[in-house]
């Protein structure tokens, strides 16, 4: 059986709908398979690493199928590998990787790591750094304990499930809160190891590792020789080089973003709230709609805890797009700047000459849609969502009030 498919069908692959992100090929690329056009589009299913959907699709002139399957082997190991290298979740599997072995020998022992491990920490730790408000990370890898008690993992909401679940008492999550703090993690680059300092501390490196593994997949199709693609690892979408159109010519992607809230089943012009035409770039969304639990009241908690106070962001924001040019920056950057809020997390962002980010922002009964400066030029908002409450407000600048 033929692990990847050809995909001639153009139709199917034209709304590939992503959670958070929609990423449309653009219609001329339906002549694909057509005489004028050389390329093809091949689709590779790979492995559930990371306990999410990893999907790669090429666009590339017709390949032999034993090139294509030898292809997807060695891009489904890259997952597999760095799954069992960062993963943190008990499976029954018997596994223990080398995050595990940092978290049981907290506060006893460093523990000797890969490069690997070392340069993604050290990526988390800088997003740290990045996030500090009134000197404490609101991006802070050790919220792991805090996490744990939350226990996202199997309380998380499902509509059709309409599972409710028992939130943690006050005192349950405030114990866990002094485990909390990135300075705790110790890097010693020379002697290759980690240690964290407290007993009792854990690091989850969950909301940066996926765009690490969508940074190494491309770097390996670039390898290979391959110069067009969507890369997919649990909604974190890596953009390699152009899509074509109906003459095989280079032209850009159009991504468009998911409108938070609405389901499948709502009109289909309000399945997206805006759309960009991008290359060669990365697009990764954080929002409180995403995964969350909800109790019996039907109150709703998401998954992006305030290590100050160990309970899911009030800030007011529904969502953060960010577009740059590493996905392992985006993945972080787009915790970050959630945590971060409107005022500051556009401040910094304006302030980076490689980061763009599009919010969305709850403000009464409106949903306002901001931009980056990078992005006012190109980020097409879809005006039929205004009927659903939501607005365009261009590019954020708090001096207008806009």
């Amino acid at each position: 059986m033929n692990k990847v498919k050809l995909r001639c069908n153009m139709k199917k692959l034209v709304q590939k709908t992503i959670l958070i992100i929609m990423l449309l090929l653009l219609p001329l690329l339906l002549s694909a398979c057509g005489e004028k056009n050389p390329y093809r589009v091949y689709t590779f299913n790979l492995s559930d690493s990371f306990s999410t959907t990893n999907k790669v699709q090429i666009v590339s002139r017709e390949k032999p199928q034993a090139e294509l399957d030898v292809l997807y082997d060695e891009l489904d190991q890259i997952l597999i590998d760095l799954d069992h290298r960062f993963n943190i979740q008990d499976r029954g599997d018997g596994i223990v990787t080398e995050q595990m072995r940092i978290n049981q020998n907290a506060g006893i022992a460093p523990i000797a790591v890969s490069d690997e491990m070392i340069r993604v920490l050290k990526k988390a730790l800088e997003m740290s750094e990045f996030s500090l408000s009134g000197g404490v990370a609101l991006f802070d890898p050790s919220i792991a304990p805090v996490w744990d008690v939350w226990d996202f993992v199997n309380n998380l909401y499902d509509p059709f499930m309409d599972n409710r679940a028992e939130i943690p008492t006050l005192e349950q999550i405030t114990a866990r809160l002094p485990l909390v703090n990135y300075a705790k993690i110790i890097i010693d680059e020379t002697a290759k190891t980690v240690f964290l300092q407290d007993a009792g501390m854990k690091i989850d490196l969950g909301a940066i590792v996926k765009g690490y593994a969508a940074d190494k997949l491309k770097a390996h199709l670039v390898a290979a020789g391959y110069e067009k693609a969507v890369i997919d690892v649990g909604r974190n979408i890596l953009l390699l080089g152009d899509g074509v159109d109906i003459n095989g010519a280079d032209t850009p992607w159009k991504v468009s973003i998911q409108t938070p809230f609405v389901s499948q089943y709502d009109g289909s012009d309000l399945q997206t709230y805006g759309s960009m035409k991008l290359t060669d770039v990365t697009v990764v969304t954080s929002g409180t709609y995403e995964k969350y639990i909800m109790d019996e009241s039907g109150n709703m908690y998401p998954h992006i805890l305030d290590p100050r106070t160990g309970y899911p962001f009030d800030n007011n924001v529904i969502g953060v797009t960010v577009v740059c040019s590493e996905s392992i920056v985006g993945d972080g950057f787009s915790t970050t700047l959630f945590a971060l809020g409107l005022t500051d997390g556009m401040a910094l962002v304006n302030s980076l000459d490689y980061l763009d980010a599009v919010w969305v922002v709850a403000n009464g009964t409106s949903k306002e849609v901001y931009v980056s400066d990078g992005l006012k030029n190109i980020f097409v908002f879809n005006e039929t969502v205004a009927e659903i409450g939501f607005v365009y407000k261009g590019a954020y600048n708090e001096n207008f009030g806009n």
